[in-house]
């Protein structure tokens, strides 16, 4: 029932912006900038405003999102600047038991440059 709501709600907003075109279609307004003087159709300007404050509301939105990434960031590094220092070295591998007939332990190999 929340999506009909939802869905009934998104197309009378859109039949609004319809009927306010069509009746507005052919005002002009003059937007008077500081250094700039436009003449459009009302209509246009409107969408204009919708959009600016769309991409303004996103650039602030992205810009938080920014901060509170950087801030989490700041606080798991200094989380584990305070934590102690976990054992990083592999425990020692033991080695094959040598042979019953040689004195000496066996020699290892270096792997080939070729693998």
């Amino acid at each position: 029932m929340r999506f009909v709501t939802r869905l009934l709600a998104f197309v009378v907003v859109i039949l609004a912006a319809f009927w306010f075109s069509v009746r507005n279609g052919n005002e002009l307004v003059n937007v008077v900038l500081p250094f700039l003087r436009i003449r459009a159709p009302l209509s246009l300007v409107v969408f204009a405003c919708i959009l600016g404050g769309m991409g303004l509301s996103g650039l602030l939105a992205w810009r938080a999102e920014r901060r509170a990434r950087r801030l989490a960031h700041r606080a798991a590094s200094a989380r584990l600047a305070h934590e102690p220092p976990a054992l990083t070295e592999s425990p020692a591998v033991p080695e094959p038991p040598t042979p019953p007939g040689s004195s000496s332990p066996p020699e290892r190999s270096e792997p080939s440059p070729l693998l």
